[in-house]
């Protein structure tokens, strides 16, 4: 086996076991999330975004993706508290989830951009919601939300997904904000050369 084969081989095993240590990390901040009481449908704010960013961003756009489907099939087979039928189970947890996979986009950028990935993640997840809560629970749309008249189902599913989307966006970019200077090889992948 030459040089060449063997660094490839070590690269992909180490790709693999830490996609798996982030899916695993995910999980627990999955199951550490703060529920938001007066969301009918569930909702929470949670720190996912951090591991399978800080995943997608040092592995490329491949093992982003694959990684959070995985995390995704988990999280909609294994951890799902609710969802109404198979289109919410699909969108809601395992769709959902695999966009953030997309934050791979970043490949190996330092600076500012780990932040920026989950913003651009973040979005991708929060539209995923967006969309299925317009088409499929806006049969379950109170009159009144947030106390505001709900008459569009779209403004319901724009509000009610920001409650806790946009705080764990927030939060999540700051975590990783303030992890990308101690971090930064890493987000770079400086260590693995």
């Amino acid at each position: 086996m030459s040089n060449t084969n063997t660094h490839n081989s070590r690269t992909h095993l180490r790709a693999l076991t830490e996609a798996a240590l982030f899916v695993a990390i995910a999980v627990v901040l999955h199951l550490l999330r703060f529920p938001v009481p007066f969301l009918p449908q569930s909702g929470s704010v949670s720190f996912i975004l951090v591991p399978l960013v800080f995943l997608s961003v040092r592995w490329g756009l491949s093992w982003g993706l694959i990684s959070c489907l995985a995390f995704g099939i988990l999280r909609g087979t294994l951890l799902a508290r609710s969802f109404w039928g198979w289109q919410s189970l699909m969108l809601d947890h395992v769709v959902a989830v695999a966009v953030i996979g997309f934050a791979g986009l970043f490949y190996r950028k330092g600076g500012i951009f780990p932040a920026l990935a989950v913003v651009f993640a973040g979005a991708l997840q929060f539209a995923v919601h967006f969309l299925s809560g317009w088409w499929i629970f806006y049969e379950w749309m109170p009159p009144e939300f947030a106390g505001m008249a709900m008459t569009n189902p779209m403004v319901y599913s724009l509000i009610y997904n920001a409650t806790y989307m946009v705080p764990s966006i927030v939060i999540s970019a700051v975590a990783i904000g303030i992890l990308t200077k101690p971090l930064g090889k890493y987000f770079r992948g400086e260590d693995l050369a």
